[in-house]
This record gives C-alpha cells, structure tokens and sequence, in this order.
C-alpha cells in the first residue's frame, strides 16, 4: 500500500519517497524534480530515485522500482559488465569482471515513467573513471542494457 503525506509517498517494501528541495545563498528555494529515499545496501547508502513530480507517475513507477530492488545483484551484475565491455578494447577475463564488480558500486538507481532504470555506479577505488566522474548504464523495460554513459 502506498500512501501520500504532503511530499511524501510512503512505500511499505521500499520505505519513504519524499520530494527534497535545496535553498540557495540568495533564499531561492529550488525543489528537486524527482522523488528519492536512500536504503542502506551491503553496508553503503544507494539512492532510489522515482523520475517523475507527480506523485501518481511515481506510484505507478514503483512495480518497477520493486523489481529492481528484488533483483539488485543480477542489475548491479550486469552493469559493471557493460561498462567492462564498453571501455575495454579486447574481451575482460574473468579476474577483471570480478575486479570491476568490487570497485564499481552501486550508488543509484533512477527509474523513469517509461520504465526506464539508470544505474549510477561509484569507482570506490578512483582508478577507472577520473575524479568527478562516474559510469551510468540504461536499462530498458525488458532488463536489457541500452546504453553506457559517463556522467559528471
């Protein structure tokens, strides 16, 4: 069951989506355009992000959010190894993909009204990606990979 309370909706599985909002020096309140909570996974915060201000786009996205949540390792699993792929010039062994596992974090998971996920990863170790900088791997409504980025 999903309730709402102002900014809040409330995920019996997942726990509380709230609606953040920043204040700039100047008092200018900015609200963010999605919906987050973090969960504590294997001993490091993970964002949850459900795209979307409207609060029955979100809900609607939460079967989603659920299923991936459910299936957090196969996700992260396949993730690192996209980005392997993408940024390796010959096919990684096995010890690499391991490695990859290990220093790729998942640090986000960002669902989309479209059924869409990204997943942002974290180079815990800061010797794949340069500071500041971090790989993001799209995920269609089928599970499959669509595409690897960098983000900043």
């Amino acid at each position: 069951m999903t309730t709402h309370s102002g900014s809040a909706i409330v995920d019996e599985t997942l726990g509380t989506f709230v609606r953040g909002h920043h204040i700039l020096s100047d008092g200018v309140r900015l609200d963010d355009d999605y919906f987050s909570l973090t969960r504590n996974i294997d001993g490091r915060d993970v964002g949850f992000i459900a795209h979307s201000v409207d609060s029955d786009a979100v809900r609607g996205m939460l079967p989603r959010l659920h299923h991936v949540f459910d299936q957090l390792q196969p996700f992260h699993r396949q993730a690192v190894e996209a980005v392997v792929y993408e940024f390796s010039e010959d096919p990684p062994s096995t010890e690499e993909l391991d490695d990859a596992l290990r220093d790729l974090a998942l640090d986000a998971v960002v669902v989309f009204p479209d059924n869409e996920v990204v997943l942002d990863l974290a180079d815990t170790c800061g010797s794949h990606f340069m500071d500041g900088y971090w790989p993001a791997v799209r995920f269609n409504g089928d599970d499959n990979v669509v595409k690897v980025t960098v983000e900043s």
